[in-house]
């Protein structure tokens, strides 16, 4: 499946206590192995508490350059490079030893305020700690930052040996302690994955091990919270065995060659390993996740109806329904919405928390409308994400695209997304494309055959709020607000039932044809 750069830092674990500054700004002294130093200045907003990034390199005794020209910082802990930008959510991490970067992001952006940058303290601090080789925590009363550094030992796996064996081979992983949370998958064309959580690896020496038998080649892929070790094995390994040597830190990996396995054997084995790959697949890919986005909400109220109705009242009954309808209708499927109550979410939001949710289906609920009130045109749309074809695609997309004004910092977050960076976009959504298409043109027809609305077809247009979607995705035009007959039924209990259900018999038809095809074809590479 194509994945957007989401990894999510909540496996690292959250800092149990909140943050508690005062409005506006604030500070917090900070302890460092037990020896008082300076303060950390404390920035606060309604979304949340950063921290000062540069006092906290300062108490640390840590470089950090400040690149005015492209809104950077970077500093070093230990082995690591780490790079935050101003008003980006990415953190870029970089081993000096192998060049190997890995990108992380957080739920909220990093902040540039008078020259100085502040990170969200509760996604930024956990990440930072790992890199840093210690711990850190905040006091419950929100003023005191500590600080302790562990010693440890340079690396956790410090080289790897090779030996033949009567039924393979033995590959000897040496570690500098216990290894405890390792997975192990022989894929049959023939790639040994290895992947430790939280360990680190001497990649430099790694990188030295010269292939012998049936290992001709390793490669490490290390990160600040793994590190996974990827061999290359001749296709004559049909098995391999993980398990920790008893007389000392290290892990040892079993290999059994085909040459070792009788026919009988061998056929059995790949059969039960084609099933599992096979079934492994298809669960990746089977629709349990469905995202319902509400559009607009909080201060943005979207289109207003001839009689004053709210878009955003509209969208949230009818998603909140619709939940309600898959929920009852769809076992073993799970709804997650982007807003349950009437609060704003920016649009980049709602698409991560879709992509956090693992969604496999992204829908989001809208109100078309017209300055002018009441005006005559009306029908339902759907769309898909492209750039916009007709005048009126681009005219909606802008008008629901408008609604970035009420972010805070949004001249940055969408500076980029020109003409020609929504192509690109697109095409890597493209995975995605075909069951788009398929569930918009499924929902077109459920939504004609059950509502009094007249059938606009399925569009396409640039609309923000489904860019970053790794899922198909549609937007929905439910009807014109603008159009006096059509805001009665979107404003109705019963004309918001009915446009749910419409949805809901789209949703259940498009589940059915998409698992049939998932039982019958082989699985998605």
């Amino acid at each position: 499946m194509w994945t957007v750069l989401f990894a999510v830092l909540a496996a690292l674990g959250m800092l149990g206590s909140p943050l508690h500054a005062q409005s506006g700004s604030g500070q917090l002294t900070t302890v460092i192995n037990g020896t008082d130093t300076t303060t950390v200045a404390v920035l606060d907003s309604s979304a949340g508490e950063w921290l000062g990034v540069q006092d906290m390199l300062a108490a640390l005794r840590m470089p950090g350059i400040v690149n005015d020209t492209t809104g950077k910082i970077e500093f070093l802990t230990g082995r690591y490079l780490i790079r935050l930008t101003d008003g980006n959510p990415f953190v870029v991490v970089t081993e000096r030893s192998t060049n190997a970067s890995s990108v992380y992001q957080m739920h909220r952006p990093a902040l540039r305020r008078g020259g100085r940058f502040f990170a969200p303290a509760h996604e930024f601090l956990p990440l930072f700690g790992r890199l840093w080789g210690g711990t850190i925590d905040i006091a419950a009363d929100g003023r005191l930052l500590t600080f302790a550094s562990t010693a440890k030992p340079g690396f956790d796996i410090t080289g790897v040996d090779v030996e033949r064996r009567v039924n393979g081979y033995l590959l000897t992983l040496h570690a500098s302690r216990k290894l405890d949370d390792v997975e192990t998958w022989l894929k049959p064309d023939g790639w040994l994955f290895v992947t430790v959580a939280n360990a680190t690896a001497d990649s430099a020496t790694l990188q030295r091990f010269k292939p012998t038998g049936a290992i001709k080649r390793l490669l490490v892929f290390p990160s600040p919270t793994s590190v996974q070790l990827t061999f290359q094995v001749s296709t004559d390994v049909e098995q391999a065995e993980t398990a920790p040597d008893p007389a000392s830190n290290n892990l040892l990996i079993s290999l059994r060659t085909r040459s070792e396995l009788s026919p009988k054997e061998l056929t059995a084995r790949k059969n039960a390993e084609n099933r599992k790959n096979l079934e492994r697949e298809r669960d990746r890919w089977k629709l349990d996740v469905i995202v319902i986005d509400a559009g607009h909400g909080g201060k943005d109220p979207g289109a207003i109806g001839v009689s004053g109705v709210r878009e955003k009242d509209v969208t949230l009954a009818v998603a909140l329904q619709l939940g309600k309808l898959i929920e009852q209708g769809m076992k073993g499927v799970k709804v997650v919405y982007t807003r349950k109550t009437d609060t704003f979410v920016e649009l980049y939001r709602r698409t991560q928390i879709a992509n956090e949710a693992g969604g496999k289906l992204f829908i989001s609920l809208h109100c078309n409308s017209l300055d002018r009130k009441p005006s005559r045109p009306n029908g339902f749309e759907i769309y898909l994400l492209r750039p916009g074809r007709t005048e009126d695609a681009v005219s909606i997309a802008a008008r629901e695209n408008s609604v970035i004004q009420f972010e805070e910092g949004y001249q940055d977050r969408y500076k980029k997304l020109t003409e020609e960076e929504f192509i690109i976009v697109t095409m890597a959504q493209s995975a995605y494309v075909k069951y788009s298409e398929e569930f918009a043109a499924l929902a077109a027809r459920a939504m004609a055959r059950q509502l009094n609305i007249r059938n606009s077809g399925v569009k396409q247009a640039g609309f923000y709020v489904l860019v970053g979607a790794s899922m198909p995705n549609v937007l929905v035009e439910m009807g014109y607000l603008s159009n006096r007959k059509e805001e009665r039924v979107l404003k109705s209990a019963a004309g918001q039932k009915k446009i749910a259900q419409a949805l809901f018999n789209g949703v259940r038809e498009y589940k059915a044809a998409y698992e049939k095809a998932l039982r019958s074809a082989p699985p998605h590479k």
